[in-house]
C-alpha cells in the first residue's frame, strides 16, 4: 500500500511538494541522511533540492 502511494506521489506531485511533505513527516531522517540520499529517495536532483531548500 505504501509503495503504491509513493509511486502515485512521485508521479503527480511537484518536487517542492514532495520535499515539503517528506520534511514534515520525516524530520529525524533529514537530520541523519545525506542530501544525496534524500534527493534520490524523492526522485529529484541535488540541484533541484538545493533550490527548494534555498527558498
Amino acid at each position: 500500500m505504501r509503495l503504491e502511494e509513493r509511486v502515485v506521489y512521485i508521479q503527480f506531485k511537484s518536487a517542492k511538494e514532495r520535499y515539503e511533505h517528506f520534511f514534515a513527516k520525516r524530520t529525524e531522517i533529514i537530520k541523519r541522511a545525506s542530501l544525496g540520499c534524500i534527493a534520490s529517495y524523492l526522485g529529484i536532483t541535488l540541484e533541484t533540492q538545493s533550490r527548494i531548500r534555498a527558498n
